[in-house]
């Protein structure tokens, strides 16, 4: 075969399709032969004559177009010679009746099923807040739960639409779910609007094969309220004008093209176009391609699974002015794999459909700039001023002279916490996380290399929902201190798994508290002073949970539907008090907050144990119903609608919010000064300057610091030590 690449160089997809498609019985019939796509020659990394794969080559400048054929078993020559196989063996190039002459580049690809196993849905944490691209959708199908992920935002010019498969969208009309916190949350149903199985020759005009079918496969969901969503995708930001390819444009430079994506079951997924048009099945004489197949880049495997289904695939362009963009390229709709060495190495692919044919197909256009600007996240400006206060109120005075020293690596100043945007500028100018948000920002929040599958029931417990004896965790916590009733996992348990409550999420958020609280004490003890500040610092944000009502409560966002396809009530109203209210009037509560500390409203405790942090903490809980109940909360926002905001302030909020506020965060410096003093921190820890942020980024970076767990594994952290200073047992 003659390697001059200038000699195959103009070569285009219309020639590769013509000659695949003359040959392509032909080709299937070969021994070992699997499948059949287009691309560029694929040379060995290293020099040799093993067999060639999808993992041990590349595609670099000097590759020339060919056809890909795959086979499950890589022969020699001496092993053809050798057998009574040669009639498979396949040339390197093929020849056209017209004279063109297009080269093959064979791959050894041993193929084997993707896992189409069920889901663990403690493995993907659902949205906190605004819905959008890379989140999962959730679809009840023969009494199972199923997870696709969410594509992008589409409108036809009257609806929006969430894009995903139509293999997971089921019939017009089906409920369409996410979860948030345990709670399955409509979001809104399938439209009837899809996409299956195309003839190639109608999405390619011009590039006839009437053997061949593309495997489309999108569906609709038609979306209930649009100002729950983002239209950007997560972690990948705003998405800009689509990718458009069609028969006079689509080229060859699509190869190796860098791509990515956001699986609401992978999270952030790093590829490149491998092939494209790859036959993958034929039936009943018809022969079923992908647009496109998508692996892993630089030869990495790409660790899609099951329930990625529907992510878009973004191509990473940069325009003529340098500007950098994410241009909607593709659509996955499923997963394929291929193994060396039996099934030791599985290499996974993306298998995708093209999204201009899916937009013109469909009849509708990507929809951007819709709530870009929003945090996916809640009341991060509440976490922040309690930490702020908290540090004021410490009565032990090295403990006081170092978590000073250490505010900013924990909080941001007064100052910037006035407003959310002086948060965001303050933000860009560091390159840390403030503690009292990294369990938000880096451990629950999908897509970070630091994601914990298990941390989002550390930030909850719903205090208030009646079992089947009308009983609450409010009503079961009886007692204070080491005396309270009701306080082990066995027995919150037993009451999540009552008839009546059915709470899948089992919120620990005591049990939390009382894990940092004994770390806290170890720290102190042994001297670690970032240990300790660390600690301190991500306590402030579970502690800032527990004096928020709707996080406490059953009606976290509104109070719940009684039954699948009826609607909740005050949907929304998590965003409007945590995050609109709290952000609009943090300017006020500053200053009310700082009033009532400095009259002393309010008092510091002594905890003398891991059960006594606890019970604290559900102390806090209760005082915070007692000021605010959920309900009234749920029945002003339903009422007031979009007034919620400004009218709950002035009726209530700016006489309650403050003392909750001053409530939390003495609450929380109690809970400091106790774990310093049961550890003996003024005498182990003698040095009360600024932590390195570098050892602080390090701890909250590494997965056994305050490892997240769930309901069934927190017993084990919780155990009080007898080897600590001063500690009650």
């Amino acid at each position: 075969m003659n390697n001059d690449p200038g000699r195959y160089a103009n070569l285009s997809i219309s020639d590769l399709l013509d000659a695949r498609e003359a040959f392509h019985i032909m080709l299937m019939k070969k021994t070992n032969v699997v499948g059949t796509a287009i691309g560029k020659f694929r040379r060995r990394i290293k020099k040799g004559n093993d067999a060639k794969r999808l993992d041990n080559t590349i595609v670099d400048e000097n590759s020339w177009p060919c056809i890909i054929v795959f086979v499950d078993h890589w022969m020699t020559m001496e092993e053809f010679r050798s057998s009574s196989k040669f009639d498979s063996y396949i040339t390197p190039t093929l020849d056209l009746k017209d004279g063109r002459e297009v080269p093959v580049c064979v791959i050894e690809a041993p193929t084997m099923s993707a896992t189409q196993g069920l889901v663990n849905q403690e493995q993907v944490i659902f949205p906190s807040d605004y819905v959008g691209g890379g989140y999962p959708l959730i679809i009840e199908s023969q009494g199972v739960e199923r997870i696709a992920s969410i594509g992008c935002i589409v409108s036809d010019g009257n609806k929006f639409y969430a894009l995903t498969n139509k293999h997971v969208t089921g019939t017009p009309g089906t409920i369409v779910y996410t979860r948030v916190k345990g709670t399955l949350v409509p979001i809104g149903k399938s439209s009837g609007k899809n996409l299956g199985n195309i003839f190639f020759s109608k999405l390619y005009a011009g590039w006839n094969d009437t053997s061949m079918v593309t495997n489309v496969d999108v569906g609709l969901v038609e979306i209930d309220d649009i100002k729950y969503w983002k239209t950007g995708i997560y972690k990948i930001g705003a998405i800009d004008k689509i990718f458009n390819l069609d028969t006079t444009n689509m080229s060859l430079n699509l190869i190796g093209a860098p791509v990515k994506a956001f699986g609401a079951v992978s999270g952030a997924l790093q590829g490149e176009i491998s092939a494209l048009f790859y036959r993958y099945k034929s039936v009943g004489g018809l022969e079923y391609v992908a647009d496109f197949m998508i692996g892993g880049r630089k030869n990495q495997t790409l660790n899609t699974m099951h329930g990625d289904s529907g992510t878009v695939w973004v191509a990473e362009t940069t325009d003529r002015n340098g500007k950098k963009a994410n241009q909607p390229l593709a659509v996955q709709w499923g997963e394929h794999c291929f193994v060396t060495g039996g099934s030791v190495y599985k290499h996974s692919y993306a298998l995708a459909t093209c999204l201009s044919n899916v937009l013109r197909e469909l009849e509708v256009d990507i929809v951007s700039g819709w709530n870009e600007d929003s945090d996916y996240t809640w009341g991060e400006v509440g976490h922040y001023t309690i930490a702020n206060f908290a540090v004021e109120m410490i009565a032990n005075k090295e403990l006081a002279k170092l978590m000073q020293a250490n505010l900013e690596l924990i909080t941001f100043q007064q100052s910037d916490l006035i407003t959310d945007a002086a948060i965001k500028r303050k933000r860009k100018s560091i390159n840390y996380t403030p503690l009292a948000d990294v369990p938000d920002l880096i451990w629950k929040l999908r897509g970070g290399a630091y994601q914990r599958y298990l941390e989002n029931p550390n930030h909850f417990a719903d205090m208030d929902k009646p079992d089947s004896d009308n009983q609450t965790l409010l009503d079961l916590c009886t007692g204070t201190g080491s005396n309270m009733k009701y306080l082990t996992p066995a027995e919150w348990t037993t009451y999540y798994t009552d008839k009546e409550v059915k709470d899948s999420s089992k919120g620990i958020l005591p049990f939390r508290v009382w894990q940092i609280f004994l770390q806290m004490v170890a720290y102190a003890a042994k001297g670690n002073k970032a240990g300790y500040v660390a600690a301190a610092g991500v306590l402030a944000h579970y502690v800032g949970d527990a004096c928020q009502p709707l996080h406490i409560s059953y009606m976290f966002n509104g109070i719940p539907a009684q039954g699948k396809g009826e609607a909740k009530t005050g949907d929304g109203v998590h965003e409007a008090f945590e995050t609109t209210m709290i952000n609009k009037y943090n300017k006020d509560i500053i200053p009310a907050v700082e009033a009532l500390v400095k009259g002393k409203k309010y008092k510091l405790v002594a905890i003398g144990s891991g059960k006594e942090a606890a019970a604290a903490t559900v102390g806090l809980m209760k005082d915070t119903f007692k000021a605010i109940k959920p309900q009234d909360i749920v029945d002003a926002f339903v009422k007031d609608g979009a007034a919620f905001p400004d009218n709950f302030w002035n009726k209530k909020g700016k006489t309650l919010i403050p003392a909750l506020f001053t409530s939390g965060a003495s609450t929380l410096a109690s809970l400091w000064n106790s774990a310093w003093e049961l550890g003996n921190g003024s005498d182990k820890i003698k040095n009360l300057t600024g932590a390195d942020p570098d050892d602080i980024i390090h701890l909250y970076q590494d997965p056994t610091f305050l490892p997240s767990v769930n309901i069934a594994q927190i017993g084990d952290y919780i155990k009080d030590p007898a080897n600590i200073p001063n500690h009650k047992k």
